[in-house]
């Protein structure tokens, strides 16, 4: 009698023909797999690419002013969605945005379920797990800062930050489900020498440093920014690094490929920032002065190649914080200047260090710019909305448009602006005195707010500013020549004490009720001179930003062109939202909305 374990045995055979079997299975379950991760690629290729073929329409019809009527069509229907897109949504930052997370969604739970055999439970451990790997290719490219729809789709990375974060959650999902029906299958199987393998221990490594990194994201990151932003990116070396040891054979399984390209970007991404924040450094400094209510502003010796006012770049500033760079709105370019609110972390102490040393220089460098927006002077009227240091962008967007007005320039600006105190406006005293002696200031409607009372003391950031920049600079007379004027000095510091009364009253003939004229605050302005903010006039309480939007958009024709820009906290970009998609028609003017967030 022959051994069982010979070659020509019935038993031999039958394992042969099992082996055979299992690899089959395999080889199967792996071609499914593959072709379900290029339905992915393909199914979010196709959605990119109506946002792309969207953008592009709308944009040379606003750049060309094209209206031939076999457009009618497309053009309603444009204005019909929108009204319905833009609103905001409970929990989602619009309808829009809701519809596109649902699609999303769909997409990743049909290609879940679909083109495999559901009798193997591992089948379903295989397909998450591919399905974990697809999203987090994903959420490397939504991360990206140098993000090649930013130019395709003029949605740029912090505008995709929201799906970035979504993709990261539903990534930790997959790895979950991933995990756990293949540790159950192997638990039952008494498979526990499986769990010994290396493939195995680095990807139980890398599912907790996963888990680690969500976790962190959704907790970490409200109480303290800089040290979420470390640990992340710690935490996400470690998930490229285990899932190369976890799917290493770039032959065999194609993930080690998904590995590599996310790796690529991300790397990419890396030496393009170090790259330009290098370059920046050169013969680069910063002078730093504090500002009421907590503001710092940051003038900067070189201009930032492309910057224009309203975009955002990265700064550095070692001397305050080695190693970390963040980003802020750039609120005029000659020179770039940047314009500072003070919270926690980095902007508490830059604001501590300001206060100290105003005046100071320090070493800096500049990462960017970035950030798209529509160009406003292809729109007959901009309406900027701002709540607080929200301003620093329309304020931009305001510059930005008066540079390029010329004398055959019909656009107008409305620009509404609701602050906490009169304080605020010294804030940005030059751009306010500059856009009302501007040769355009006709065309602009100032429209400020003090939310709350007037408060009867005085901040002392600003005292300090103050008499430092009447100690050291000079004052610019009325006749500009910038000479030293005792009695202009005396002034400015009459102006100052007298802040502290309560304000003068003048008609507003606009409105046809009264408002307050705003005290009179002095900052050293970029060109190194003393400016204050004067007979401004603010009115006192919140303003009805609704109302004001309304009779805005509808002193326009219904063949012009309206640009609606806000930046703010989140109950005014609500109320800007929810009113400008009201006022879209099909039979009214055009009316773009564009919305700058808070936080990143």
């Amino acid at each position: 009698m022959k051994s069982p374990s010979v070659p020509d045995s019935p038993r031999w055979g039958m394992m042969a023909r099992y082996s055979s079997d299992k690899e089959t299975m395999f080889a199967e379950r792996q071609h499914d797999n593959e072709l379900t991760t290029k339905y992915y690629a393909a199914a979010l290729s196709g959605l990119i690419g109506v946002f792309i073929i969207s953008h592009w329409t709308r944009w040379l019809i606003t750049r060309h002013r094209l209206a031939p009527s076999f457009l009618s069509p497309f053009v309603a229907l444009s204005r019909l969605s929108r009204r319905v897109l833009l609103r905001k949504m409970p929990g989602f930052s619009s309808v829009g945005h809701a519809i596109l997370l649902s699609v999303f969604f769909a997409i990743n739970i049909i290609l879940s379920f679909t083109g495999f055999d559901w009798n193997m439970p591992t089948n379903f451990a295989a397909r998450f797990g591919w399905m974990a790997s697809a999203n987090f290719a994903l959420v490397v490219f939504l991360a990206l800062k140098n993000t090649p729809l930013a130019i395709l789709t003029s949605y740029s990375y912090e505008r995709l930050n929201p799906l970035h974060q979504v993709a990261g959650y539903c990534t930790c999902v997959y790895m979950i489900l991933h995990a756990a029906i293949f540790s159950g299958y192997f638990i039952q199987k008494s498979r526990w020498d499986m769990m010994h393998e290396e493939l195995v221990t680095a990807g139980i490594i890398l599912g907790f440093v996963m888990l680690a990194a969500v976790v962190e994201a959704f907790v970490l990151r409200r109480l303290n920014y800089e040290l979420f932003y470390v640990v992340h990116v710690v935490l996400f070396t470690v998930i490229l690094i285990t899932l190369g040891l976890h799917r290493p054979e770039v032959n065999k399984e194609k993930i080690a490929i998904i590995t590599c390209i996310a790796a690529g970007l991300w790397g990419a991404d890396r030496l393009i920032r170090m790259g330009r924040l290098m370059y920046n450094s050169v013969n680069n400094e910063a002078t730093i002065h504090p500002l009421p209510q907590g503001g710092t502003q940051i003038l900067l010796k070189k201009p930032l190649a492309r910057a224009v006012p309203g975009a955002h770049c990265f700064v550095w500033l070692p001397r305050v914080r080695l190693l970390e760079t963040h980003p802020f709105t750039i609120v005029a370019t000659s020179p770039t200047e940047l314009i500072v609110n003070s919270y926690n972390g980095f902007t508490a102490s830059l604001h501590k260090y300001a206060h100290k040393n105003p005046g100071a220089t320090l070493k800096v460098s500049l990462e960017g710019p970035y950030g798209t927006f529509p160009d406003p002077i292809l729109f007959d009227k901009v309406i900027c909305v701002a709540g607080g240091s929200g301003a620093t962008f329309t304020f931009g967007m305001a510059s930005n448009m008066l540079q390029k007005m010329t004398e055959n320039t019909k656009s107008s600006i409305e620009f509404i602006w609701a602050v906490r105190s009169r304080d605020n406006l010294s804030w940005f005293a030059e751009h306010l005195n500059a856009i009302r002696s501007h040769a355009h200031a006709p065309r602009v409607a100032l429209k400020i707010h003090a939310t709350r009372e007037v408060s009867s003391s005085t901040d002392t950031s600003a005292v300090a500013v103050e008499e430092l920049s009447l100690r050291k600079t000079e004052t610019v007379t009325s006749d500009g020549s910038g000479k030293k004027d005792s009695a202009e000095l005396g002034v400015n510091r009459n102006r100052t004490n007298s802040s502290r009364l309560p304000a003068l009253n003048s008609s507003d003939p606009e409105k046809g009720r009264t408002s307050e004229v705003g005290r009179v605050r002095s900052v050293v302005c970029r060109t190194g001179t003393n400016v204050s903010v004067h007979d401004v006039p603010v009115e006192q309480g919140r303003p009805d930003i609704a109302a004001l939007l309304r009779a805005a958009i509808a002193s326009v024709g219904r063949d012009q062109r309206i640009l609606v820009a806000a930046c703010g906290p989140d109950k005014l970009m609500k109320v800007v939202r929810n009113t400008t998609a009201e006022c879209i028609s099909v039979d009214g003017p055009a009316v773009e909305l564009h919305c700058e967030q808070f936080g990143w």
